[in-house]
């Protein structure tokens, strides 16, 4: 039987699956690597480090495939969005990649804005954030002048490493789209833009549908990562739009919300409808006619990450019974996660994360909840100014990290107040580019299609308690108002820690 390889370059690890055509996951793997943080506020990694994670990660899968009689007939590609990977002329990396939890731009970020005005509606139809392509280009035009002058590339995470197995540089346009380089409406780059900004315009990558074939496995990728030579590999996308179709959200009012190193609130629409003024971001799905709206929150996953690290907490199911004997609300502890900055709908790098509430009563544990909520808290508000953009959400589904944890999963639902549906399968994103690899070459024929067949949920529903949910809506007024009356002294200390 065929199966189709995705490969997932995530924030903290890079990740392997082979699935079926029924949708029967045949092998999984995965290898971490690290965020370098040279100083407060930059977020890099080596692009090095993701190709010996994709050989390991690869090598393990593979290996679970012996005597099973199974071949992987295409690969497909989900990446962290955002992140700015410069290659010189000769295909070699000029510096580490500057990735999207990146906060070192604000000054770029509101040079941006002075200079384009209304283009940025008009053309870019997205508000300007750090750690996206555009102003870390910006930026290094700066500070780097020389990294930049080298340049013959600029390629997102994912396809740096599809480049590697390939040869080939191009890049999709769901990918493109969250550049703020792009312009949407004409789905191409914005050479207006970037002539306004002094940027080169000829470091861009053609673009593509994320099913479409790239190329093929080279015979020197080949021998490095135990793979068969000429494989076709489709394009694949930013992981918010493999994950989607990793979950089978591929409709207009099909919603999921992400906990991963980040976070997003993510609904499919059939037209552009975002709105800049609440932050929200209006991008590209799996084709050209394809299109999302999504609210995202800088720190997620990575919050309750920090923590676990700082109290040393590794057993995560002694860590989830424990959070859910305490009440809703951590008796009166509330967690604001903006440990780098925030996105939708505060816009600012220059904030950082808060205990409000802490006392004699605060311990491990309630820490830890109160993390949780305030996390949920983050994409509550991500929901909210989804829907006062007028986009209608007719289902959820939950996704990443918070959708594995039973008291987390149930602080979402009574959060939102909404209904949320699971898949089997927890590796969405990794999975919906193996669904891109199997469509691209013609064993389905739409990425729908291929969904029905190959996604499967799980029979229990996660269900609101309204009693609870009246509750965190009290939490939530305060969490909203801690930032807005605090607001100017979060920024000093912030900056002042910069220095």
């Amino acid at each position: 039987m065929s199966c189709f390889l995705g490969i997932d370059v995530g924030t903290s690890s890079l990740k392997a699956m082979v699935v079926d055509e029924r949708g029967n996951i045949a092998g999984l793997a995965s290898s971490p690597y690290s965020i370098l943080c040279r100083r407060s506020g930059y977020a890099e990694q080596e692009p090095a480090i993701w190709w010996e994670a994709l050989k390991k990660a690869v090598t393990l899968v593979t290996a679970q495939l012996k005597g099973t009689g199974k071949r992987i007939a295409a690969i497909g590609f989900s990446g962290q969005m955002h992140g700015t990977v410069l290659l010189d002329r000769e295909y070699q990396v000029i510096r580490p990649a500057i990735i999207h939890c990146d906060a070192r731009t604000g000054e770029e970020v509101e040079e941006i804005r002075a200079i384009l005005g209304s283009d940025i509606e008009r053309i870019l139809m997205n508000p300007i954030a750090p750690g996206i392509m555009l102003p870390t280009l910006l930026w290094l035009k700066k500070r780097e002048t020389e990294s930049l002058e080298r340049a013959a590339y600029a390629l997102l995470p994912k396809d740096y490493l599809r480049f590697r197995i390939t040869g080939e540089i191009g890049t999709d346009y769901s990918d493109a789209s969250a550049t703020l380089a792009f312009d949407l409406r004409k789905g191409k780059w914005a050479e207006e833009i970037l002539e306004k900004l002094k940027l080169p315009k000829e470091i861009f990558p053609p673009c593509k549908d994320s099913i479409q074939i790239a190329g093929s496995v080279t015979g020197e990728a080949a021998r490095e990562l135990g793979l068969e030579q000429g494989i076709p590999v489709v394009l694949g996308g930013g992981d918010q739009a493999m994950q989607s179709i990793g979950c089978g959200a591929v409709t207009e009012g099909e919603a999921t919300v992400n906990i991963g190193s980040g976070g997003q609130v993510c609904v499919q629409t059939d037209r552009p409808e975002g709105n800049i003024a609440l932050g929200l971001n209006t991008f590209q799905g799996y084709g050209r006619e394809r299109w999302y709206v999504m609210g995202a929150t800088t720190n997620s996953g990575s919050s309750l990450k920090w923590l676990n690290q700082l109290l040393g907490q590794t057993d995560y199911e002694a860590m989830n019974r424990e959070v859910e004997q305490i009440r809703p609300g951590c008796d009166g502890l509330v967690f604001l996660p903006y440990l780098s900055g925030e996105r939708c709908p505060r816009m600012n790098a220059d904030i950082s994360g808060v205990f409000w509430g802490l006392s004699f009563l605060t311990d491990k544990a309630r820490m830890t909840r109160a993390v949780m909520e305030g996390v949920a808290f983050a994409l509550y508000s991500c929901l909210e100014a989804c829907e006062k953009a007028g986009t209608r959400i007719a289902s959820m589904t939950a996704l990443g990290g918070g959708s594995r944890s039973g008291p987390w999963l149930q602080m979402q639902a009574d959060i939102f107040n909404r209904e949320l549906r699971t898949t089997c399968h927890q590796e969405q994103a990794v999975f919906g580019a193996a669904v891109a690899a199997a469509v691209g070459t013609g064993h389905f024929d739409d990425v729908p299609s291929a969904c029905r067949e190959m996604i499967r949920y799980k029979d229990t529903v996660i269900e609101p308690d309204p009693k609870i949910h009246r509750l965190y809506e009290e939490y939530y007024g305060i969490y909203k108002e801690i930032y807005e009356k605090g607001k100017e002294t979060l920024v000093a200390v912030t900056r002042l820690g910069r220095r």
